[in-house]
């Protein structure tokens, strides 16, 4: 396949899937990047203080990282439909009850637990609609050769949603109210999430129940790959610390957003991108010269980040260099995993990687904020950097395991030979 058929090869998944569900995919995981700003808003302007505000972030994180393998395990148990309805049912209420607590100057625990349930039942719509891509491949109904294509899909998908859904907080809650924002994150749930459960692609993921045997995932090669993505996840939290400190210094914390989400754009774009890289280059090779690469494009954000060098808005060009990686990065992460596993329990798997990036997320974020309060904008891309050493090292550590997986293995007869 050549590079530009590589790019071509998008063209043929609304055959596999229909035109819809690429929709719902899309819209439905919107809703999730939604809740913890929102969150963060609705309380610290409610009590005007921002430390409860943040409390009430990282309970939705907490349960976000936490939930995450739960859904993911259920939807393998039991079918997509029942799993993705609970997950949306109670992820709309917990938001509800979250504004009704802080409506009705409930106590702080109140607020805290309904945004520890709301991170808990988020529906998990990307790891799962991988989980469906995969399902398609299993059953000959996608080509094995286009699961690569369906996972860069995913991936431009999900930092798509990690800049919209954030910026419309933001939006909302500057023209109406942070309650607004949270109801209408509730609102998307309701309706995008529970149409991804119910559309036709939820049944191809039959619940063990329904099966004679279940079937045992390796969890060597799992646990490599969430090694290395909670430590991707610890470089986002620490470059939106490093960069919030930089824009507070300047008198613009509002911008501090506006930059991150270069970030997410140019990564977004990488990950269209991503069928054209060479079929020839190993996937584990392509992991660790990811984490590689991203810790050397990162050097110029770093140095001119961490000395407070230069203006502002030098960072915005800067900081889309290291973005090119990480779509990349995730896309290989997710292919291998689903190499890795039986059909079986790519539900789990996926939404185990999704909540590593959550956990390291949370952990570059704490420990970079607290670090820049007491140091400057040094610390946070220092760890920066050494997050992406840590993903290099979980990927060489695991190469071995890593290099044995193939695509396809665990297809049975659709796999092709290779």
């Amino acid at each position: 396949m050549s590079r530009w058929n590589a790019l071509r090869a998008y063209a043929s998944l609304p055959a596999a899937t229909g035109s819809w569900f690429l929709v719902v995919t899309l819209v439905g995981r919107v809703p999730a990047t939604m809740g913890q700003l929102g969150a963060l808003l609705l309380v610290s302007g409610a009590t005007q203080s921002l430390t409860l505000g943040g409390a009430t972030a990282a309970a939705f994180a907490v349960g976000q990282a936490a939930g995450g393998p739960l859904v993911g395990r259920t939807a393998d148990r039991y079918g997509h439909r029942p799993a993705g309805l609970a997950a949306a049912v109670a992820h709309t209420a917990a938001l509800v009850l979250l504004v009704l607590c802080v409506g009705a100057d409930a106590p702080t625990w109140a607020s805290l637990a309904s945004s520890a349930v709301a991170g808990f039942s988020v529906p998990q719509v990307g790891p799962l609609s991988r989980a469906r891509w995969t399902a398609l491949a299993h059953r000959g109904r996608l080509p094995v050769d286009r699961l690569p294509t369906a996972m860069s899909f995913e991936g431009t998908g999900d930092e798509l949603a990690f800049v919209l859904g954030p910026a419309l907080v933001g939006v909302i809650a500057t023209a109406a109210s942070p309650r607004t924002a949270v109801l209408v994150a509730a609102g998307l749930t309701v309706t995008t999430c529970v149409a991804f459960a119910l559309h036709a692609t939820a049944t191809l993921v039959v619940g063990e129940r329904e099966r004679a045997t279940g079937a045992r995932a390796p969890l060597a090669p799992v646990l490599i790959l969430a090694a290395g993505l909670t430590g991707l996840g610890c470089y986002f939290g620490s470059i939106q610390a490093g960069v919030t400190w930089r824009a507070e210094d300047a008198g613009a914390g509002g911008a501090a957003g506006l930059i991150y989400a270069i970030l997410g754009l140019s990564s977004a774009l990488a990950g269209v991108l991503v069928p054209m890289l060479p079929a020839s280059l190993p996937l584990v090779r392509r992991l660790q010269g990811g984490f590689v690469l991203l810790g050397v494009l990162s050097l110029p954000l770093a140095i001119t980040g961490g000395l407070n060098a230069g203006g502002l808005w030098v960072l915005a060009p800067l900081i889309a260099l290291p973005g090119v990686t990480i779509a990349p990065i995730l896309v290989t992460a997710y292919t291998l995993a689903e190499m890795a596993v039986p059909v079986e329990r790519i539900s789990w798997v996926m939404t185990l990687l999704t909540s590593s990036v959550v956990i390291g997320y949370a952990i570059g974020a704490l420990l970079s904020g607290s670090l820049a309060d007491r140091y400057g904008p040094a610390a946070p891309f220092l760890i920066a950097l050494a997050a992406t050493g840590a993903g290099a090292a979980a990927g060489t550590f695991g190469w071995r395991r890593l290099a044995a997986l193939r695509p396809g293995a665990r297809m049975g007869r659709h796999a092709p030979a290779r």
